[in-house]
């Protein structure tokens, strides 16, 4: 399977994606980061790390 860390930085990373400023569109507030994020665990992103994120964060 894929490594547990892995898991934590596609995460992460994407988070960091929806949260900042880019030229071609503005941030997502942490929560609907986090909605989406939820969304998607499951198919794209392991459960037990969104849910930890969401629980660190929310």
């Amino acid at each position: 399977g894929i490594p547990l860390l892995a898991r934590i930085i596609a995460v992460a990373d994407v988070f960091d994606a929806l949260t900042t400023d880019r030229p071609y569109r503005r941030a997502l507030s942490v929560a609907r980061a986090l909605a989406l994020l939820r969304e998607e665990a499951g198919r794209g992103f392991d459960p037990n790390v969104v849910e930890t994120l969401c629980r660190m964060l929310g």
